[in-house]
This record gives C-alpha cells, structure tokens and sequence, in this order.
C-alpha cells in the first residue's frame, strides 16, 4: 500500500502531466502559491460550481460578481487593514523569513496562535528551532498584513486586493434589500477569486495566494433564528468533532452547540453537497470550534474538515457573524444599514450567516479521495470521480483509423454531442489500451470503442471505468445509456445489468 507521501506525489504526477493544474508562469521558475488550471481541470472545477449552484443558488438566492479591488476604507472598517496579520520571523543568519505558527505547529501538535507575538517568541525558544535552511538563529517575530496592496488611478487611492468575497457582499446589502422584496431572510451568494499575500505557502492547492471561494451570506432577523426546512431535515444525521471527539450526531442535536436552525439547516446541505461531489464521507467531519477559537466578529464557528494525504485541512468555514460587519460599515460610510422590517415594524440591522467554501482546497481532497493506485489487474494509477464531476462523461475510440472506422467513430461522436447534457470527447491516436489508460487516468466513467462489427450492425463496445468490464449496445441506446446515470452512480457489471434487464 502507497505511503501518504507516495499517493501525494502520484496525485501531483498526472495532475501536471495531464495539465489539471500546474505551477502558474513555470517557464519563468515560478512563485510559490499561485497555479494555473488547464483543460481538465477548469473542466472538473466547473462541474464543482455547477453542482455548488445546483445546492445553494435556489430560487430564494440572488448571486452577485463584486469588485475584487476595495479601497483601503472598507477594509478598515472591516477589520483587515489592522488586524488580518500572520506572525513572521527571519533567520538572522541566511535572511529567509518563515511564518513562525507554522514551524511550531510541525513541533507541537494543535499549536493555533493566539495573537500575542511573546508566545511566538516564547515558544520558539521553547522548542530550540533553528532555521531549516541554515540552522541560523531566528529574529524575533513580527506581524505581516496578508493583503496586497494597490493603488487606485493617477491619485494612487490606497487600495487592496480583496482577501475575501464576503465584503462586496455587505456593502451591497442595502441595495440588494431594496431591490429584491424589502423582507427578510435576504441570501446572496457570490463565487470569485481572492488574494491573501502568505509567507510561506505550502501544500499546493492547500494554501495559496490566489484562490477561489464559493460563498453565501444569509441575512436575517436576530428575533426570528429559524428555518422553513428545519423540520424536515432534523433528524438526519452527519458528523462533528467537538473537543477532539468525533461522533455521529442528527440535526436537531445540534441546538444543544448552540448551533440555530439555520446554520444547521446548511450544514444539513453541505453535508450531501461534498458526499455528492465525491469525497469520502467516512473522511469527513464538521468541527466545533471552542469559544477561545470562535473570531471576534462571530458567536459560533463551525469548520468542515477533510482527511488527506497533507493531514486534515479545512474546506469550508460556517459562521453566525451576527451584526459586526454592517455596524462596521455603517460607522466608517456614516450610511445607516438598518433596514425596516414589513411584518414587525421594527428597525434593526440584520445578523448575517455566513458560509464559505474553498474551491481549490475542495478540488484538490476530491483528487486525494479519488486517486486509485495501480495493481496487477490495472496497471496504472487512476481517478475514480464521480460522474457529475467528471470532466467527460464518455471518450469515443475508433478501433483503427483505417476502413471508414475514424469517420463513423466522428459521426456516432457528432450524434453524441447533439445532446448538450452529454460531455465527450473522442481520439484515434494511440493502442486502443493506452487510450483507454489515459480516460481512465482523467477519470471519465465510460469509453466507447467503434470497430468493425459496428459497420456490420450499428453496436458498439462500452466499457466500464472501475471495473474494465464491457459489453456491447447500439449505437441509438448511448443517450439512453447516459440517463441511467442521473443518480451519479457509477456503472460497473452488476448495475448495467440491473438497469438495462440483462
């Protein structure tokens, strides 16, 4: 069995070899943390979006695309400006910086900062480290605003890239009220890129500069903390770790976290949305964050935690960020942001839910769940991604390009494509095994293979993904063929032969 390690550099292998993504700029040598997706990665990334859509963009949810740069005053008022800062050393000796929480956490398991740059100091001289480099002596540490900063036309307006999507939200709530009802809950939701200026990022995908999130900002009454599903979503069941301990838990539980119901209504979501997109669920879980942890801006904090071959990382965060972000720009824009409520009557500013999804760190734990080493029946490594994630869901292979098999291979694909729910691409070049490695290795559920007895009676060969085992339709059944798929299993041997009665 591959080591961690092993697994992890097989993942990074075909994910460049196979342009998933790749170091950004690398005919240059590259900067650490920003990496440029290809064909099959952007592909994988906008069958994560759709699916995120299809879950959390309802009917009942407007979708915005804000600025990515904001003038320094909204991130004041914010809080980044001031106070979204890593703490950072130097080596006296060879000058490298290093962002010191992380080289004590690799020395102290659960190490999290606590703000306070005498416990950087103190613990560095706790655990005696040195820098890896040159085994020098560290600086003390020091703090490091995480945000690029910019300016704004010839005036050269003190500005930044955001860190998060989450502002264009708030500032926009206003108008967004206004212009859709003028009641409550109001849910905006927004997808886009933004910026954070880490020290030192690692673990690829994990942490990088530049980055995508999927986030949703619910607003609502503080008197009126409930949820139109809760009930009928209250006795399902997910796992929490809360203090360490794992466990299995159903919704309604979770008041007793002092978790509302509409925060655990969304983690009822986001539940079947990341089993949906394929990770294991046996790998996931929801951790409470104690109070000590909970940000300053937020009553309750809850994370959604992955296990992976770099260790348990974090892919979404749920807060209930009450009132603080429109009180903070109410006092820095003097423009009230009090709404008056049409069923009570009462004017008070809205608490807001928030959760934010990571779509890079989820891309990359869907690879590490997904991956499939080689073994003597297959032999090379591949990925088992669910069909809906797939980038294809069918290859197309004419047996040989001579005999008429390449055009009737082009014309069963043109037939194939006319149906725009169908994704496909097909190849002539190559052994007809190496190609269907390379599907396999891409991860596409299903190949079809046009031969000579195609000519003779209209069938092609169909093969399956996971099992390699293939039989033989027509030609007129393939669309049929891909709508049995529409409960996002996966195809082997015994299900084509329960769905299709053979």
């Amino acid at each position: 069995m591959a080591t961690k390690k092993e697994h992890l550099d097989k993942l990074y292998e075909i994910s460049v070899n196979r342009s998933f993504f790749y170091p950004s700029n690398e005919i240059y040598g590259s900067i650490a943390g920003f990496y440029d997706y290809g064909p099959i990665g952007v592909r994988i990334r906008r069958n994560i979006i759709n699916a995120w859509r299809s879950f959390f963009v309802t009917s009942d949810v407007y979708e915005l695309e804000t600025s990515i740069i904001l003038p320094e005053i909204v991130l004041k008022a914010s809080g980044h400006v001031d106070g979204f800062t890593d703490p950072i050393i130097y080596c006296k000796k060879c000058g490298s910086k290093f962002r010191a929480d992380h080289l004590i956490g690799e020395k102290e398991d659960g190490f999290a900062w606590d703000g306070s740059l005498e416990t950087i100091d103190k613990k560095i001289k706790e655990h005696h480290l040195k820098c890896p480099n040159c085994d020098g002596e560290f600086t003390e540490a020091k703090t490091f605003n995480l945000m690029f900063k910019t300016g704004i036309g010839a005036d050269n307006i003190p500005a930044y890239n955001r860190p998060e999507t989450a502002q264009g939200i708030f500032t926009s709530f206003l108008r967004m009220f206004r212009s859709f009802g003028m009641k409550l809950p109001l849910i905006l939701a927004q997808i886009g890129k933004s910026f954070r200026n880490e020290i030192s990022p690692r673990q690829g995908l994990v942490r990088m500069r530049e980055f995508t999130q999927m986030e949703l900002e619910y607003f609502y009454n503080p008197k009126k903390q409930v949820h139109k599903d809760y009930n009928s979503i209250k006795e399902k069941q997910i796992r929490i770790k809360y203090k360490n301990e794992l466990k299995v838990v159903k919704i309604k539980d979770l008041k007793e976290y002092d978790i509302n119901q509409i925060m655990s209504v969304y983690l009822s979501k986001e539940w079947d949305f990341f089993s949906y997109i394929g990770l294991n669920p046996e790998r996931i879980w929801f951790r409470i964050l104690n109070d000590d942890e909970t940000p300053h801006y937020s009553s309750k904090n809850v994370d959604m935690e992955v296990q992976t071959s770099y260790g348990v990382i974090e892919i979404d965060g749920n807060a209930l960020r009450t009132d603080y972000d429109l009180k903070r720009h109410q006092t820095f824009s003097k423009r009230s942001m009090a709404i008056l409520d049409q069923e009570t009557n009462e004017r008070y500013i809205p608490y807001v839910f928030e959760l934010s999804i990571g779509l890079d760190r989820v891309f990359y734990a869907i690879l590490d769940h997904s991956l499939v080493q080689k073994t003597e029946k297959k032999n090379w490594d591949w990925f088992n991604l669910k069909p809906n994630i797939a980038p294809y869901n069918l290859a197309v292979f004419s047996l040989v390009k001579k005999d008429g098999l390449r055009e009737l291979a082009d014309n069963i694909y043109s037939q194939i494509i006319s149906n725009k729910t169908i994704s496909a691409y097909v190849s002539h070049r190559g052994s007809i095994g190496k190609r269907y490695a390379r599907a396999d290795e891409i991860g596409v559920p299903y190949c079809i293979t046009i031969d000579y007895q195609t000519k003779e009676d209209n069938t092609v060969t169909i093969r399956m993904r996971n099992d390699g085992w293939q039989t033989r339709i027509n030609a007129n059944q393939i669309d049929e063929f891909i709508s049995k798929l529409s409960n996002n299993q996966i195809m082997d041997e015994n299900t084509y032969k329960k769905y299709f009665g053979v």
